[in-house]
């Protein structure tokens, strides 16, 4: 039941803050820290996230996807059941890594590597919307060793394997997300909103974030 007008949790499910201890300019130094430089800007970038998302269904025969060569295009979590396109989303009006203009649509933040690439790639998703769950409803039920594929637009599949689930309080989240293991090659992390919905707040209380290596 989505009894709830959780579409408030736009601006903090499936975003981090930039700020908190991670801002922008460490984002940057993060990410040069990896193994292979950053491909150009990508094109069609999401850059604003809207308060109401869409909540219409998403096809192939309505939804033209802007990912070229080893951008991914197309996620699938069989366990749970969940899969749907992937936009490129950047940093937002708010200073926040930007939610999908729909909640049918998971977000590929493109100053991250791509999935597979060597270094840490990182994917947002809705929990929900206004009607409707959002492809990442269920995130939190994802069990170690689950499967994550990434289909990237060249036509390469990247599987991964769930390596942690961690709910984690919203004021923790930017950290843990762009937490880099060492231990894992090709990193995925996964987010979006977890805990229960403060009505005074218009917001979620805790995040969902998944770490997933390349198989």
């Amino acid at each position: 039941m989505y009894m709830r007008k959780r579409w408030y949790a736009v601006l903090v499910t499936c975003t981090v803050l930039v700020g908190g201890g991670v801002g922008l300019a460490g984002l940057r130094h993060r990410h040069s820290q990896a193994t292979q430089p950053l491909p150009p800007a990508p094109t069609h970038v999401v850059t604003q996230s809207a308060a109401k998302p869409s909540d219409q269904p998403i096809t192939a025969a309505t939804y033209h996807s802007a990912a070229t060569g080893n951008q991914p295009s197309y996620i699938k979590l069989p366990s749970i059941g969940a899969e749907g396109y992937i936009q490129n989303v950047g940093i937002d009006q708010n200073g926040a890594v930007a939610a999908p203009t729909n909640v049918n649509l998971a977000g590929w933040y493109v100053n991250s590597l791509s999935p597979g690439q060597a270094g840490l790639s990182i994917i947002d998703g809705h929990v929900d919307g206004v009607h409707s769950p959002g492809v990442f409803y269920h995130l939190g039920k994802l069990a170690m060793g689950d499967s994550i594929e990434v289909d990237l637009a060249n036509g390469q599949k990247k599987q991964f394997t769930v390596r942690t689930v961690r709910q984690l309080p919203a004021t923790d989240a930017a950290t843990a997300l762009f937490a880099r293991d060492y231990q894992l090659p090709s990193q995925l992390n996964l987010i979006t909103c977890g805990g229960t919905w403060n009505n005074a707040a218009h917001a979620y209380t805790d995040r969902i974030v998944v770490v997933a290596s390349l198989q």
